[in-house]
């Protein structure tokens, strides 16, 4: 938004109504949202605020099919409600305000393509969009990396993860993505795998496990808007 669009269309906090700054939020809601802490560099699971950045037990017991997550906030507060407005109440236009607001915090890298975590067709049509990839698209805005949506596909209906425990989102998400098309990532070196929300991180790794199957040499990060601890 330039300056004559600021004047024009002042910018109105989405949860206060009080006037936003750069952003359609206001100061005292943006202090509200959390960076993440210290945490694993490699699943981002949340370490103890003592500790020292360093890969947790997990990960060191069993490495992921990724190498690396980043996080842009904390699974809670104000950045709860707003990705719960995002996914359950059709607020699509905040996938364009929380992709401004976790953009400036991305480290890029050698990132070459972003690939939003697809839904099954039969949510998709129920719910009408599918968030990771909307979120995607803004990030896309912003980096300039290309948006890779027909690389992979959800090949199995699956309950919602969040009414799972972690051993379980495990067994529910077995066999539930496949390649779709190759074509997009022959000659990648790097991807970055991209959701609203990582719990334990049993979808990120089913996902990453079906593309390091097929390209073994692809690096891939994992860039979740909010992580919540799977502890």
């Amino acid at each position: 938004m330039n300056s004559f669009e600021k004047w024009l269309f002042p910018p109105t906090c989405v949860v206060t109504d009080a006037a936003g700054q750069d952003l359609d939020l206001s100061e005292t809601v943006m202090a509200k949202m959390a960076r993440p802490g210290v945490a694993c560099p490699v699943c981002g699971e949340p370490l103890p605020a003592l500790s020292a950045p360093q890969v947790c037990g997990a990960c060191l017991a069993q490495a992921p099919s990724f190498e690396q997550t980043q996080a842009g906030f904390r699974y809670e507060a104000v950045m709860a409600d707003l990705i719960q407005g995002l996914k359950y109440h059709e607020q699509l236009y905040q996938a364009r305000l929380l992709a401004e607001l976790w953009t400036p915090h991305l480290d890029v890298g050698s990132v070459e393509a972003l690939i939003p975590v697809p839904l099954h067709v039969n949510r998709l049509l129920e719910r009408g969009f599918n968030q990771a990839y909307e979120l995607a698209k803004s990030l896309s805005k912003g980096t300039g990396l290309p948006v890779l949506s027909q690389s992979v596909t959800r090949a199995k209906q699956t309950p919602p993860q969040a009414l799972l425990n972690a051993k379980d989102r495990r067994r529910n998400l077995k066999s539930a993505f496949a390649l779709m098309s190759e074509t997009d990532l022959h000659g990648l070196s790097e991807v970055a795998l991209v959701d609203d929300v990582m719990t334990t991180g049993a979808t990120m790794e089913a996902l990453a496990s079906v593309l390091k199957k097929r390209f073994p040499e692809l690096r891939i990060q994992v860039w979740v808007l909010a992580r919540a601890s799977g502890q």
